[in-house]
């Protein structure tokens, strides 16, 4: 609720401080932001407009734009999150531009030689997960936990963990302040420039993680439905495409 709260705050003051030229509200999974902010500042040239990224876990950000009922595009973490959501009538077209996938999380070099997601019930590595009900991610650790070693081996993952964060960004920091040592994360956030000198990945068999694919949807309530479907089609197209491969949600 507290996060929820945060974020309405946040979409309350954007609409009344940047009132004099249009100005968007995009709801986007923290995961996701780099390229988006890249995206967005294309647009925004192109329209002399303000695009402001609303930035949080997946499920936290829809339920802010239900509640608030002001914004005008949504990318959460998983297109999950409009197959289960589209028929409450908020979540309009859809485009996909790119994938999420898991990974295992490791501190740079692996100086405790993890290898794999049997490591997650080692008492001698400390572990931090996302929770299942904020970020994608949760949900997504979740579903590989339980289709490795089922329902025993995923509570006891969860029980053992010295952490439970709320989004990718809670994770890696984790990592980076040597908090934990092992976690399972979006793969994109790993190759960023501000993670990448201190964390590692170990891919996970694709059995187990599958690609999770990512959907832009323009929201029902958007007050600028013209310039929100041009970056959509702009994210599609073959210089959005780059910048979203670029950032790790593309071979």
């Amino acid at each position: 609720m507290k996060k929820l709260l945060s974020i309405l705050v946040g979409v309350f003051l954007t609409t009344s401080l940047f009132a004099q030229k249009p100005t968007l509200l995009f709801y986007c999974g923290i995961t996701m932001v780099k390229p988006i902010q890249e995206i967005s500042k294309i647009i925004e040239k192109k329209y002399n407009c303000n695009i402001k990224i609303i930035q949080g876990g997946s499920k936290d950000l829809y339920s802010s734009l239900k509640l608030s009922k002001k914004g005008d595009l949504y990318l959460p973490g998983s297109d999950s999150y409009r197959k289960k959501n589209l028929k409450e009538g908020f979540l309009l077209d859809g485009q996909y531009i790119g994938f999420n996938k898991a990974a295992i999380f490791v501190y740079k070099g692996n100086p405790l030689k993890i290898k794999n997601l049997d490591d997650l019930t080692d008492e001698n590595i400390g572990v931090v997960l996302c929770n299942p009900k904020s970020g994608s991610i949760g949900k997504m650790t979740k579903k590989i936990l339980l289709k490795y070693k089922g329902k025993e081996f995923l509570e006891s993952v969860y029980d053992e963990a010295v952490e439970i964060g709320t989004d990718s960004r809670n994770l890696n920091k984790a990592l980076i302040e040597k908090r934990a040592d092992m976690t399972v994360n979006w793969r994109a956030t790993a190759f960023w420039p501000e993670n990448s000198q201190y964390i590692d990945i170990i891919e996970i068999d694709n059995k187990y993680a599958s690609k999770k694919r990512l959907v832009i949807n323009l929201l029902k309530f958007s007050k600028y439905p013209k310039i929100a479907k041009d970056l959509i089609n702009f994210a599609v197209s073959k210089e959005g495409q780059a910048i979203m491969k670029k950032y790790g949600f593309l071979e």
